[in-house]
């Protein structure tokens, strides 16, 4: 019992840190409460009331709202859809979908009813996992008894096959718990219906309510992922379908033209190199071509400025050149300047761009990094090949290496993840300071509008956390997930 309200209120902490605001979380809960009663009523009181006060907030200096605009969004649209006759077409195939405990459905309400079948309550669970939809697919967050497993992970199990591993993590005072978002795409790829579980290391059931399984049911869901799976792919660290080595590869080589533009403009236009940084680097230096699977394409320059502060409005200033230049740039929902593509490509074929700067005898980088090297170590760069195109890379490479992953950089880790390292809470708040607010976009996207005229060829500047979610097949041709 301690354990389950210690992991509650981890829950309403996270929902916390995501709002920022009482103002918006209050309702937003008031909404939550009233949905999971089947009171529409009150859950319509507060959902509308969360959506009008988190438009008002589109405008501020807040950077959270960039994370909880199209959360409350795709709660008031999905209730709102039902309360005016679920009969039409529904804006969002989520809505469609459910999930609930193995011997229990839906109501008209949507509670659940009870089965006869139900598995009886005396089943004693290593532990407890809940899951919910929401505007990014479905979120899974639970806890296991402190001495349940010694294990570091947990295991996601579709029908009777392990599709995924789960990180668990540990801290004090609170059980270990784990969460993990599976994607839309990844939903997407699942049977219609199947029985969802979470099991320790050593093969114990994670309760689900008074169930040992969740039944999902996914309406458009086309029943592809074990072919997927079959074909070399799988589900990745962030709950995306991580892809094949044929598609990896294909999106590869169009990251790297993308690239090759943005080098000659970086050179000729700023007088900078791009230079290749995080896994890209490793992959070129190790491995003297991409990690395999790899599907981020990560570049950084070394800026002028000295201080955090200056290097964010430095950067604020490339991302308007870029933008009038032809290039679309987007920054995700913690307000991180930027992401890099061409007009013509996807969203998931994009450049992670990072400022680096120097201070206080070190390098930083985004997103949570700060190596004790100096300038030195990246300048002058090396011009290098990668599948036989040209890049720039640091003129120390394997100090840039040695500082971001460790002295075993050289040695494949399939298991490592960023997520696992600790960072001090003083080099968040310095690199956090480089990431811009809603305010902060309002003014690039005025300059930018104040310019059109004179660059025919301007492209876009994407705020994800602010575009509306609907209708979906806007936000999906403009915003990556």
């Amino acid at each position: 019992m301690l354990a389950s309200s210690l992991s509650h209120l981890k829950s309403l902490a996270r929902l916390y840190l995501t709002f920022n605001s009482l103002a918006v979380l209050l309702p937003f809960l008031l909404g939550r409460t009233g949905d999971r009663l089947g009171l529409p009523r009150v859950a319509a009181l507060g959902y509308r009331t969360a959506h009008r006060l988190t438009a008002h907030r589109a405008h501020s200096g807040s950077r959270s709202v960039f994370k909880y605009k199209a959360l409350v969004e795709f709660y008031a649209t999905r209730l709102e859809w039902r309360l005016n006759g679920s009969a039409r077409p529904s804006p969002d195939p989520l809505f469609l979908c459910t999930i609930h405990p193995i011997g229990k459905s839906p109501r008209s309400d949507h509670g659940t009813t009870l089965h006869p079948t139900t598995p009886s309550s005396s089943i004693k669970p290593a532990g407890r996992f809940d899951a919910d939809f929401t505007h990014l697919g479905l979120r899974l967050e639970g806890f296991v008894g402190r001495r349940t497993t010694a294990a570091r992970h947990l295991e996601l199990w579709l029908d009777e096959e392990r599709i995924r591993t789960l990180p668990l993590h540990r801290r004090r005072l609170l059980p270990p718990f784990f969460y993990y978002h599976l994607s839309r795409e990844v939903l997407a790829s699942l049977p219609y219906s199947a029985r969802l579980s979470v099991r320790t290391a050593e093969g114990q059931t994670l309760g689900f309510e008074q169930t040992t399984a969740a039944e999902i049911t996914i309406p458009h869901g086309d029943g592809s992922l074990f072919e997927h799976l079959r074909a070399g792919g799988s589900i990745d660290k962030k709950g995306f379908l991580a892809p094949t080595p044929t598609m990896a590869d294909r999106r590869q080589t169009r990251c790297l033209a993308t690239y090759a533009q943005a080098r000659h403009y970086f050179m000729q236009r700023l007088n900078t190199p791009l230079l290749l940084m995080y896994g890209t680097l490793l992959g070129q230096v190790r491995e003297g071509d991409f990690i395999p699977g790899d599907d981020d394409f990560d570049v950084g320059y070394l800026s002028q400025q000295r201080s955090a502060a200056a290097v964010k409005q430095e950067t604020m200033q490339i991302v308007v050149e870029l933008v009038l230049a032809g290039f679309t740039c987007s920054f995700n929902r913690n307000g991180r300047l930027f992401r890099l593509r061409c007009q013509e490509d996807p969203p998931d074929v994009q450049l992670d761009v990072h400022p680096i700067w120097y201070a206080e005898g070190a390098l930083w980088t985004p997103p949570q990094t700060s190596l004790p090297l100096t300038p030195d170590d990246c300048l002058p760069t090396q011009t290098v090949r990668l599948r036989g195109e040209p890049v720039e890379i640091p003129r120390h490479p394997e100090k840039i290496l040695t500082g971001c992953y460790g002295e075993g950089w050289r040695v494949p880790d399939p298991s490592y993840s960023a997520a696992s390292h600790t960072v001090s809470r003083r080099i968040r708040r310095k690199i956090d300071a480089t990431c811009i607010t809603p305010a902060d976009y309002k003014r690039m996207q005025a300059l930018i509008d104040s310019q059109r005229e004179a660059h025919p060829q301007t492209g876009r500047l994407i705020a994800v956390g602010l575009h509306p979610l609907y209708p979906l097949s806007t936000y999906e041709a403009h915003c990556e997930w």
